[in-house]
């Protein structure tokens, strides 16, 4: 038969073993409730790194586009520097250009300058040279006139000694028999008798 003593040992064993089990089952609660929040906590983390990885992958398609557009950027500088080089080449050779022209611009104003003296010169020595050519047409005019007159004064004297010749032969004619010659014709008088 079973004493009180032993009932009270057994019943405070079950006491004892309710009591452990109460404490595991708290226990249990509470890591099961830890398994939960532990549960939330991971669906949360995914969640977290779901969004940091769409962030991640926009990020690197943005790194992506911007590495594309600083590559066109890039190509857009070369060509904008060959353009400025080929530019400045260009603006070099312009100047020299200008300069070789300016250059140019001075030779030809002082032989500009130079032709227009000579010119003037000319014009001067032309002046002059149709001074004189006036003065010798006008010399030579006078000349021409007075050598007219004096021809027609020869010729007068002419007509005057052919006229006086005239006389003369006739005044021999009668002077001189017929049956004389007059030999020579140079008025020496000298006959011959034919």
């Amino acid at each position: 038969m079973i004493t009180e003593v032993e009932m009270r040992e057994f019943f405070d064993r079950v006491v004892q073993q309710v009591n452990q089990l109460t404490g595991t089952a708290q226990e249990v609660e509470g890591l099961h409730q830890r398994i939960n929040e532990l549960a939330d906590r991971v669906r949360s983390l995914e969640e977290t790194n779901r969004n940091l990885q769409q962030q991640l992958d926009q990020a690197q398609r943005s790194v992506t586009s911007l590495e594309a557009s600083n590559t066109e950027h890039l190509r857009e500088l070369d060509n904008e520097r060959a353009v400025t080089a080929n530019l400045r080449e260009v603006i070099v050779t312009s100047d020299n250009r200008v300069a070789s022209l300016t250059n140019d611009v001075k030779s030809e104003t002082d032989a500009h300058r130079i032709t227009r003296a000579d010119l003037d010169d000319a014009r001067r020595a032309i002046s002059e040279w149709e001074t004189k050519y006036n003065q010798a047409n006008d010399a030579f005019i006078s000349a021409s006139v007075e050598r007219d007159e004096w021809r027609n004064r020869a010729n007068s004297l002419d007509r005057d000694n052919a006229e006086l010749k005239s006389k003369l032969d006739g005044i021999s004619a009668m002077l001189n028999p017929p049956a004389f010659h007059v030999v020579g014709g140079d008025g020496s008088g000298q006959a011959q008798v034919g």
